[in-house]
């Protein structure tokens, strides 16, 4: 009689089931990896009442791994040791055998709580970030120093050299084991099938955190340069939230004809609907890697984004619709040569969408984390994180 396969319990600790290219990444490997592990979500901030955080607690739900919530105080103000309390207790109730940690608020909870684990928990961090702890550098000093006997990926090569950095220049030492990039992986998607003609609006996108790092705050000079260059009639489809939301509304508001402009909140599963616009505008100063723009060229979408680390990591060589961060001008530029000829360019992204597969394929990045987290599981814990919570 054979014994049957104990699957390794996994956790993945995230910021909160909302609007974020992490806890896309995180549910995604939850969904693709179940039959293999058992997965578990711990959501620092909770699930955000909004189509998108429904959306990932739906799904989650149906692949049967339950989520357990932090805190709903403001995180600076007593929520991160909520949480860390929080967490501590989950950790006695699930007894993972690795605990995942996505992006700077669930290390910190990590850190606060101490590894508060059980005997046989082993941490993995993955980097989503080029530029870590923009904000808070004393206190991502503190936890990289808690964190130090966590293995750790990146999302991109971009990602993991903003992390080595960030931790040279606030007095640590380099990581010694070598680099190691799993790039996120997409789901195929499905190619666009825009109608052609001329006397329609041309469809333009920005989908992402109405956050100054997102370069939301550049849309508007952005849009404005690039409607003095051509007589065509566009549609600006913004979609998202965040501090900025104001100041894009009235933007959006003052629009006159020929352009149209609206406001929305995140869409669930936006990578089925990026096929209906004709261009994808990314003005980021920083990305780890930048999933939309993988998902919108893999629909047949150009992409006119910033030529920032990680994001640029994603195009092919040659990519010809890439401005220098912070070039309002030159986005300009480029947005209103594909507004005036948005089937010519499609070729542009017809071309980067081969390049892409192979890359950013879901099955390549569900297998790597597959066997990183069962080395993990199998792996001895080291001495210091034998602690029990008082």
């Amino acid at each position: 009689m054979s014994t049957p396969t104990v699957r390794p319990k996994v956790l993945h600790v995230i910021t909160h089931l909302d609007l974020g290219g992490a806890e896309s990444v995180a549910v995604s490997l939850a969904e693709a990896l179940r039959d293999e592990f058992r997965f578990s979500f711990f959501a620092v901030l909770g699930v955000a009442e909004n189509d998108v955080g429904r959306n990932f607690g739906e799904r989650l739900a149906r692949a049967q791994i339950p989520v357990f919530s932090g805190t709903r105080l403001e995180f600076k103000r007593g929520g991160a040791a909520h949480a860390a309390w929080r967490l501590n207790g989950v950790l006695r109730r699930v007894r993972p055998d690795v605990v995942h940690v996505h992006t700077e608020i669930p290390e910190t909870t990590l850190a606060v709580g101490r590894f508060a684990f059980q005997p046989r928990a082993r941490v993995l961090r993955t980097i989503h970030s080029s530029t870590p702890w923009p904000a808070w550098r004393r206190l991502g000093r503190f936890v990289e120093r808690q964190l130090e006997d966590a293995e750790v990926t990146a999302v991109s090569h971009a990602a993991w050299q903003g992390w080595q950095d960030f931790r040279t220049s606030v007095g640590l030492s380099a990581a010694s084991h070598p680099e190691r990039v799993l790039y996120s992986g997409v789901r195929a998607t499905p190619l666009g099938t825009r109608a052609s003609s001329h006397d329609r609006p041309v469809r333009v996108l920005f989908a992402g955190r109405f956050e100054p790092e997102k370069g939301a705050g550049l849309l508007p000079a952005i849009l404005d340069g690039a409607r003095a260059l051509t007589s065509r009639a566009v549609d600006v489809t913004l979609l998202g939230h965040g501090s900025l939301e104001g100041d894009l509304k009235r933007w959006a508001d003052g629009v006159s004809a020929p352009w149209t402009a609206r406001l929305s909140g995140p869409i669930p599963n936006l990578a089925a609907a990026l096929g209906e616009y004709d261009v994808l505008v990314m003005p980021s100063r920083f990305e780890g890697l930048g999933i939309v723009a993988i998902e919108a060229l893999l629909a047949g979408t150009p992409v006119v984004a910033s030529d920032v680390p990680g994001l640029g990591e994603v195009f092919p060589a040659g990519y010809e619709l890439l401005a220098e961060p912070n070039d309002v001008s030159a986005f300009s530029r480029l947005l209103a040569r594909v507004v005036d000829d948005p089937q010519g360019y499609a070729s542009v992204a017809a071309r980067a969408r081969s390049d892409m597969r192979e890359r950013f394929g879901m099955e390549q990045m569900a297998r790597r984390y597959g066997d990183v987290y069962r080395a993990l599981a199998a792996s001895d814990v080291p001495a210091r994180v034998r602690l029990v919570w008082r």
